[in-house]
């Protein structure tokens, strides 16, 4: 009856009358609380260059997701008029999402990493 519009079906004879009434399915009224937002930091890029998660000579990135690392850690270079500039963390974090790609450039502020500060009180 609903794949065709049909909302109610009478049918009478002499003896007998069937009524068929299509009721609209019952709602209920559910009310779900929009998952929590995860709460992190983020490392910015200092200066604007060449951003590396690993440089020629390390066979391994300087970080990767999941990682610990511990205040003053090196986490990638940037490259600016053939200087390689180490960025280090500044605080004990937790790497959630590494938001470049190796090799590209970077803006002046934009994200490089979205990070979880480890050991602080409420951290996030």
């Amino acid at each position: 009856m609903r794949a065709n519009g049909i909302k109610a079906l009478e049918i009478k004879n002499l003896e007998e009358e069937i009524k068929i009434e299509l009721f609209p399915p019952e709602v209920k009224n559910i009310v779900s609380a929009p998952p929590p937002e995860e709460k992190f930091d983020t490392i910015t890029a200092p200066v604007m260059g060449l951003v590396y998660i690993t440089t020629p000579n390390r066979n391994k990135p300087f970080v990767s997701v999941g990682d610990k690392i511990k205040k003053g850690s090196v986490i990638c270079v940037i490259e600016v008029m053939k200087v390689m500039n180490e960025i280090t963390a500044a605080f004990d974090c937790e790497i959630l999402d590494i938001c470049f790609e190796d090799g590209t450039i970077v803006e002046y502020g934009q994200t490089l990493f979205k990070v979880r500060k480890v050991g602080a009180p409420n951290a996030g």
